[in-house]
C-alpha cells in the first residue's frame, strides 16, 4: 500500500483516519503539533512526526516518500476561530499553502483537503449540493475557501491531484467539549441544563466520525481527480433542540433543556447558520460511500464510552 502523510493526525479525526486506513494496510505518517500517543509508543500502527504547519521544515520532514496527503491540520470550532482570527487565518490558509509547497516539491500524487460545511452559509436549497454558491459566515468557513482556493491553483499551476471533502456536523467519542454533542453529553453528566439557543429549530445533519472517516478512504480509493465531494449523514436531519431532548432520553436522566438568547452563545444570530444538510449522491455515486451509523446509536456510544453514563 502507499505511503500517505495526515498532517492534523492527533485530532479527532486525524487519529481515527490514522487508525483506519493503518488497519487496511496503508503506510500512515501522522503529523501534528503535539505528541500524538503519549501513553503507547510501542503499539503505534503509524510513523509520527511533532511539528507545525506553519513551518515548512517540519513538514519537509514528514512527508518525504509520501505519495498522497491527507490534509486535515486546521484551527477549528465557532468559538476558537472567532476568538483567535488572525491565527485562523495564518493556520488555515498559510498553513495549507505550506503543506501544498511541500506536496509539488516531494512530488506527491494527491492531496485530500479537508474542508467544512462552513462554507456554505445560509441556503435556500436542501440538501445543499457541492455546486451551491458559497456564502461563508464565519471567520472559519472564509478561511477554508482561501484554502480550496490555493488547492485548486497549485492544480492549475503544478498540476498537483486534489480532491476537497466538505465535512458536515461530525461527531463521536473523544470530541472535545466545544462542539455540541459532547458539550450536550458534558452538561447530562454534571446535572446541569442544557442550553438551547435561539429556538432550537436549527437544523443539523449529524455524521458520525468513523462514516466520515470511510468517506475519506472511499475518495482516497476511488474518487475522481481534482473533484469536491460533500461528507455527512443525509438520512437524520434532527434540529438542535429535538438533538437535546434525544440525548436527555438516552441518558434516562432528569434534565432541564433552556431556550437562551444567540447573545450568550458563541455564534450571534446573524452569524448562525439556520439549516445544514448534505446532498452526498456524488460521493455515492463515485465511490459507493453510504453512512451507517444511526443517530441514537453515536449518541450512546459518546455517553457510554466519554462519560460512562449508562
Amino acid at each position: 500500500m502507499s505511503k500517505i502523510l495526515i498532517t492534523g493526525g492527533g485530532g479527532f479525526v486525524g487519529n481515527k483516519t490514522a487508525n483506519i486506513l493503518s488497519q487496511h494496510g496503508y503506510n500512515v505518517v501522522c503529523f501534528d503539533i503535539i505528541p500524538i500517543n503519549k501513553n503507547n509508543k510501542k503499539n503505534l500502527p503509524y510513523k509520527e512526526f511533532w511539528g507545525s504547519i506553519l513551518n515548512p521544515y517540519d513538514i519537509d520532514k514528514a512527508i518525504d516518500g509520501c505519495e498522497t496527503v491527507i490534509h486535515l491540520a486546521a484551527l477549528v470550532g465557532v468559538k476558537s476561530t472567532e476568538q483567535r482570527r488572525l491565527e485562523c487565518l495564518h493556520i488555515n490558509i498559510r498553513g495549507t499553502s505550506n503543506v501544498l509547497d511541500a506536496a509539488v516539491k516531494h512530488k506527491v500524487k494527491k492531496v485530500i483537503f479537508s474542508s467544512s460545511s462552513e462554507v456554505y452559509g445560509d441556503q435556500e436549497q436542501f440538501p445543499t449540493s457541492e455546486n451551491a454558491d458559497l456564502k461563508p459566515k464565519s471567520n472559519y468557513g472564509i478561511s477554508k475557501i482561501a484554502a480550496e482556493e490555493y488547492v485548486r491553483a497549485y492544480e492549475k499551476f503544478y498540476k498537483l491531484k486534489f480532491n476537497i471533502c466538505r465535512f458536515f456536523n461530525i461527531y463521536g467519542s473523544g470530541q472535545k467539549n466545544e462542539f455540541v454533542i459532547p458539550k450536550f453529553a458534558e452538561l447530562i453528566k454534571k446535572n446541569e441544563p442544557i442550553k438551547v439557543y435561539g429556538d432550537g429549530k436549527q437544523i443539523r445533519s449529524y455524521c458520525h466520525v468513523n462514516d466520515a472517516v470511510h468517506g475519506i478512504m472511499n475518495v482516497l480509493q476511488s474518487g475522481k481527480d481534482n473533484t469536491v465531494y460533500n461528507i455527512g449523514n443525509d438520512t437524520e436531519p434532527t434540529s438542535v433542540f429535538d438533538l437535546a431532548t434525544k440525548m436527555v432520553e438516552i441518558s434516562k436522566k432528569k434534565i432541564n433543556i433552556e431556550k437562551v438568547p444567540f447573545e450568550k452563545s458563541d455564534r450571534t444570530s446573524n452569524r448562525e447558520i439556520y439549516r445544514r444538510q448534505p446532498n452526498i449522491e456524488k460521493i455515492k455515486k463515485d465511490t459507493n460511500y453510504a453512512p451507517k451509523i444511526k443517530l441514537d446509536a453515536g449518541i450512546k456510544e459518546v455517553l457510554t464510552d466519554k462519560l460512562n453514563l449508562l
